[in-house]
């Protein structure tokens, strides 16, 4: 006698991925908005601010690697599964479909933090060095965050794109 938990359906799983989207979202404008009405009391040193132009050049790595790092990461578990499903000659639409969720959900959350911490380690250069210059790449990383939202045509869209890639791929 087996007590295997009930799967989530596909419409928890988008919701379970929209809650990760939304606290991560969250964390970056919880700890801007803290920062802003703290204040910055004291004028940008004369020192070269170091953090700022570390954080900016993050910024712009993150963006790049956003790209590219979560896509990687999401082939090749999708290239996982489908091996999988063919050894076990898997045929179960619900249940691969969860898969390809899972997979997303994946991919999501590793490019959403990447976007996430750059913004933090933005958000420090204006807490350590009072620089507002900093605040540029946390409002463009913000944005991409914002357009990241986790929707069921993103999803489909997605799936259906691996699905065609794999296809390709293994057509001989």
């Amino acid at each position: 006698m087996s007590s295997q938990l009930p799967q989530p359906t596909l419409q928890q799983r988008q919701m379970v991925m929209t809650v990760i989207w939304f606290a991560l979202v969250m964390g970056v404008v919880t700890f801007g908005v803290i920062i802003v009405f703290t204040g910055i009391q004291q004028k940008p040193g004369d020192d070269l601010p170091i953090i700022t132009y570390l954080g900016m050049g993050m910024a712009a790595l993150m963006l790049v690697l956003r790209l590219i790092i979560p896509d990687i990461v999401a082939r090749n578990l999708f290239r996982q599964a489908m091996a999988t499903a063919k050894a076990e000659r898997n045929q179960d639409e619900e249940q691969m479909l969860g898969t390809y969720y899972q997979i997303f959900t994946t991919r999501l959350i590793i490019g959403m933090a990447l976007l996430e911490g750059a913004a933090m380690l933005n958000l420090v250069a204006v807490l350590v060095e009072n620089q507002k210059l900093a605040f540029v790449p946390v409002a463009i990383l913000l944005l991409v965050m914002i357009a990241s939202i986790p929707t069921k045509s993103k999803l489909d869209g997605w799936i259906r794109n691996q699905m065609e890639n794999y296809s390709l791929e293994n057509q001989n």
